[in-house]
């Protein structure tokens, strides 16, 4: 999807909806502009209340002993029971 855009007087970059759309972009929602060497790099804020993935997993109380077994079930397609 390729569109092109055009900064307003006030620097505001207006995302055609189709875009917004297509990735769960809200209206206010944040974004971090950084600069590389092939331009700029557009992308939303990560809340800094999200919980890691990593706490997410350990607060299932998942039936396994540790993340080395964790990691065998995974791998083997299975889960533990």
């Amino acid at each position: 999807m390729v569109h092109t855009l055009t900064i307003d007087q006030k620097g505001r970059i207006k995302l055609p909806w189709q875009i917004m759309e297509s990735l769960g972009i809200k209206t206010d929602t944040e974004f971090v502009v950084e600069l590389t060497e092939s331009g700029l790099l557009l992308k939303p804020k990560v809340s800094p209340t999200a919980t890691p993935l990593t706490d997410q997993i350990s607060a299932m109380n998942l039936p396994v002993a540790d993340w080395e077994q964790m990691e065998q079930e995974i791998d083997a397609g299975r889960l533990a029971s």
